[in-house]
């Protein structure tokens, strides 16, 4: 395999976390604790009153492009067997939802914040992004997550810790799911956000360490 593709993946990875953490971080600065699972006309308007809401959002899309370069580049390098190979198609098939999921996120908060800027009824459309990020990404993010881990699981470029973490990511942002609908606390699911960052460092430094020198493959598993 060509060394560049992983080395380019490890730069992707580090990148994309840093831009998805900076987002988040900036974000929380300069409008406080984001409004999840709620439907107060009031808290919502008083949130995305801040129209740097919208602007911060242009950032979050260039994020996107290493994000998907990244997960191409994990795709390419765990294909060491037909079982890996399947379940890394799996991880990158719901990556890729996953990024559709965030670019309409992301259009439909910069909505909410000219609505509220036009004095429209935001609330609608605020559900709407609610129930997409809040929730339904959750379900493809868990996925690709476990799927890679399991994928990359004994593969010697990769930490071997990094399989735990991948599990008990998946399982905590799977629980995440259902936050929004059974009232748990936004900051109950930091634990899962640091959890993810983590994965992403781990899972870069494994791309840097196939892209800096050659690794014997496994050896491929009795059909």
């Amino acid at each position: 395999m060509d060394r560049s593709v992983p080395r380019i993946g490890a730069w992707a990875g580090f990148i994309a976390v840093i831009g998805i953490m900076g987002y988040h971080i900036v974000l929380m600065l300069i409008a406080g604790p984001r409004v999840s699972g709620s439907t107060d006309a009031a808290a919502i308007a008083a949130y995305y009153s801040n129209e740097s809401i919208a602007i911060l959002g242009v950032g979050a899309i260039l994020v996107l492009v290493p994000f998907t370069v990244f997960l191409v580049a994990l795709r390419e390098v765990t294909g060491q067997t037909s079982t890996s190979r399947f379940l890394a198609t799996i991880a990158l098939a719901a990556g890729i939802v996953e990024l559709a999921a965030i670019l309409v996120m992301i259009s439909v908060q910069s909505a909410i914040v000219t609505a509220v800027s036009s004095g429209a009824d935001a609330v609608p459309l605020f559900r709407f992004w609610d129930v997409l990020y809040n929730s339904g990404t959750y379900v493809f993010e868990a996925t690709w997550v476990a799927a890679f881990g399991l994928a990359l699981r004994g593969h010697p470029g990769f930490p071997r810790w990094l399989f735990g973490v991948s599990i008990l990511t998946s399982l905590l942002l799977a629980i995440n799911v259902f936050a929004i609908w059974v009232g748990i606390p936004d900051p109950a699911t930091l634990p899962s956000a640091i959890l993810l960052s983590a994965w992403f460092i781990g899972a870069s430094l494994g791309l840097r360490r196939l892209g800096v020198a050659p690794q014997p493959l496994p050896e491929p598993s009795p059909a």
